[in-house]
C-alpha cells in the first residue's frame, strides 16, 4: 500500500490556517469559571500535552509512517499561535487542535459523558485514582463551550461511499432548492478530496479508506474555523450533471425536504435488540446495538428453543452501527452456541516511554524477563518509538460455555463503517476464523486488540484527556497491516441504497425490508444458496 502524499501546496495552505488558528479569537463568555492562565502557563500546559501524546500514542507514528501526517510539525505550528494576546478560548481550541491532530478514535479531549463515567464509574472502582471532582466540574464546562462555539449549525447530511461524497436528501437554502444524491465536487475552490485530507487539525478521526486510497469524514464542514477564514463555498454535481453552488456562511443553516427516519450511523442506547427467525431458511438473525454484556445472554435465552429443535441452519449477528462496549458481549453468546474455542495468537505493541513505564509497570528488566513480552516480535512493526510486545500465543476470545448448543452451521457478521472498538474486535474475529464470516464494510478507522486509553490531566488547565496506548501487530507482514480492519465479503450501499434506508417509513431492521431490500442480509442469503426474488444490482 502505498503511502498516503500530501502535497506541498496543501501543506502550505493548512500552515497558514494554524499561524491564523486564534484570529479573531473566540467569545470569552462561559470560561470564566475555569483557571486562567498565563503565557508561560499555556505554554507550560502545551508542552505538557505533546510530551505525554508522544510518551502514550503509538497512532501518531503509524500515522507519520504509513499516512503522511506528520503530529510534530502540527505540534510545533500550533504552539508558535500561542501569543500573550491568547485567550482561554483560544487556548482550549489549540488543545483541541493539538489532539485532533494525533488522528485516532480513542484519543481526545474527554466529553460530558466520559466525565460521567468517571465519575460513577472510573474513580469509585479505584481505575482512576489522579484526578479530583473540581476538575471533572472544569471538564463539564469546557465541554460546553466547545459544543457551542468550535461546531457550526450547518447540517448537510452527507454520506461517503465509495469514493464519493452525496447529500443524501434534498434540501433548500435561502429559497434555492437542491436535489437528493448530488455528487459533492469541490469545497472553496479545491477537490473535496484534496480539501478534506489537510483538515487533520479540525476533524478527527479522519476515515483512510484504502481501497480509493482517500481521507473522509462526512461532517468535515462541521468546524466553525472555516466559518472565520470566510465561509464555505460548495458545488455540487446533480444527476444531469449540472453544477449547484452552495456559499455558507457560519449560522446558516438548510431546510430539508425530506426528514431522517433512520440515522445512519452509531447507534444510541434507543436502538433496541431485535431477534428474528426466518423459519424458511433456518436462519437466525440478531440486531445487536451495543456490546452491552446484558444482550449476549439475552441473545443465547432467545435462540435457545430454536437450536433445541436443531431447526437453525445459520445465524446472523448485525454490529451495523456497533461503537463497542465489552469484549464479553459477543464473547459470553458466541460460547453458547460454539463447541470450539475462538483463539489466535496476538501480538501488540506499546511506547517504551517513561510514562508508560510506570503506568503499566514495566521496565527492561521486566520486559526481557516477563514471559510473553519482549523487545523484538516476527511481524512487521513501526521504525518508531522504542517499543515493547505483548505477544499471547492462541488469545481466547471465545471459550464455549460447558453447556453451549455445538452450532456447526455459519456465523454472518454484518458491519458498516460505524463499528469500533469491541465491535470492531469481533470484524477481526470473524475474518481470521472459518465458522464466523463478515460482510459489508470496513470502519476504515485504526483497528485491532485495543485497551483502555490512558487518562490523563493538564496541570494548569486542568484540562482532562485521554490517549490509546497499545496497537495490533498481529499477523502483520508489512506495517500497514497493523490497520487490521478487513471484510470477507464487501457490499457497500449505493447513494440510492441508503437513501431509502434514511427515509423509508419500514422497519429497516424488520423481517420484510432485511429480506427484501437490504444488501447486506440478501448477501447471506446468497452465500445459503437462497433463490432472491429482488436481486439487488450487481
Amino acid at each position: 500500500m502505498r503511502k498516503l502524499i500530501i502535497l506541498s501546496a496543501i501543506c502550505f495552505f493548512t500552515s497558514c490556517a494554524l499561524r491564523n488558528s486564534n484570529k479573531p479569537g473566540f467569545p470569552l463568555a462561559g470560561l470564566e469559571t475555569v483557571p486562567q492562565l498565563s503565557h508561560t502557563q499555556m505554554l507550560e500546559d502545551h508542552d505538557s500535552l505533546v510530551s505525554l501524546i508522544h510518551q502514550v500514542s503509538p497512532v501518531i507514528y503509524f500515522n507519520k509512517e504509513v499516512r503522511g501526517i506528520d503530529f510534530d510539525r502540527y505540534a510545533r505550528r500550533l504552539r508558535k499561535s500561542i501569543t500573550n494576546k491568547t485567550t482561554m478560548a483560544d487556548f482550549l481550541h489549540i488543545v483541541d487542535m493539538t489532539l485532533n491532530v494525533a488522528q485516532d478514535g480513542h484519543s481526545g479531549r474527554l466529553g460530558s459523558w466520559q466525565l460521567n463515567i468517571m465519575r460513577t464509574n472510573w474513580i469509585p472502582n479505584g481505575i482512576i485514582k489522579h484526578i479530583d471532582s473540581i476538575s471533572m466540574v472544569y471538564g463539564h464546562t469546557y465541554e460546553k463551550f466547545a459544543n457551542r462555539n468550535f461546531t457550526n449549525k450547518l447540517e448537510l447530511n452527507l454520506v461517503y461511499t465509495n469514493g464519493d461524497y452525496y447529500n443524501m436528501l434534498p434540501f433548500s437554502y435561502k429559497g434555492v432548492k437542491f436535489p437528493a444524491s448530488m455528487r459533492l465536487r469541490s469545497c472553496n475552490g479545491l477537490n473535496v478530496h484534496a480539501f478534506v485530507k489537510k483538515q487533520y487539525a479540525h476533524i478527527s478521526p479522519l476515515r483512510w479508506d484504502r481501497a480509493n486510497r482517500k481521507v473522509y469524514h462526512e461532517a468535515f464542514y462541521k468546524s466553525a474555523e472555516f466559518f472565520k477564514r470566510g465561509g464555505l463555498q460548495l458545488v455540487f454535481e446533480d444527476k444531469q450533471g449540472n453544477m449547484r453552488q452552495l456559499n455558507a456562511s457560519l449560522g446558516d443553516t438548510v431546510s430539508f425536504g425530506k426528514k431522517i427516519l433512520n440515522p445512519f450511523g452509531y447507534n444510541d442506547e434507543s436502538v433496541p435488540l431485535t431477534t428474528h427467525y426466518f423459519e424458511k431458511d433456518g436462519i437466525f438473525y440478531a440486531k445487536m446495538p451495543l456490546m452491552v454484556e446484558a444482550y449476549g445472554d439475552s441473545l443465547a435465552k432467545q435462540l435457545k428453543p430454536f437450536i433445541e429443535k436443531s431447526i437453525v441452519k445459520s445465524i446472523v449477528l448485525d454490529i451495523r452501527g456497533n461503537g463497542g462496549g465489552s469484549d464479553n458481549t459477543y464473547a459470553n453468546f458466541l460460547g453458547r452456541i460454539m463447541k470450539d474455542t475462538l483463539k489466535q495468537d496476538v501480538v501488540v505493541g506499546r511506547n517504551f516511554s517513561p510514562y508508560n513505564q510506570k503506568q503499566f509497570n514495566v521496565n527492561a528488566d521486566s520486559v526481557k524477563s516477563k514471559k510473553g513480552f519482549s523487545f523484538n516480535v516476527d511481524v512487521a512493526t513501526l521504525k518508531q518509538p522504542k517499543m515493547y510486545f505483548i505477544s499471547i500465543p492462541n488469545f481466547t476470545f471465545v471459550l464455549p460455555d460447558s453447556l453451549n448448543y455445538s452450532f456447526k452451521g455459519k456465523v454472518y457478521v454484518l458491519q458498516d463503517r460505524y463499528i469500533y472498538s469491541s465491535a470492531s474486535n469481533l470484524s477481526n474475529l470473524a475474518a481470521r476464523n472459518d465458522q464466523l464470516v463478515s460482510i459489508g464494510e470496513t470502519p476504515n478507522l485504526l483497528g485491532g486488540l485495543q485497551t483502555n486509553p490512558s487518562i490523563l490531566q493538564l496541570p494548569h488547565s486542568k484540562i482532562i484527556f485521554r490517549i490509546e496506548p497499545q496497537i495490533d501487530f498481529t499477523g502483520a507482514k508489512s506495517v500497514v497491516d497493523a490497520f487490521q480492519n478487513h471484510v470477507e465479503h464487501q457490499v457497500s450501499y449505493s447513494i440510492e441504497e441508503l437513501y431509502q434506508r434514511v427515509t423509508s417509513s419500514d422497519d429497516i431492521f424488520g423481517r420484510e425490508f432485511l429480506y427484501e431490500k437490504d444488501p447486506m442480509f440478501q448477501k447471506v442469503l446468497e452465500l445459503e444458496g437462497v433463490q432472491l426474488r429482488n436481486k439487488r444490482r450487481p
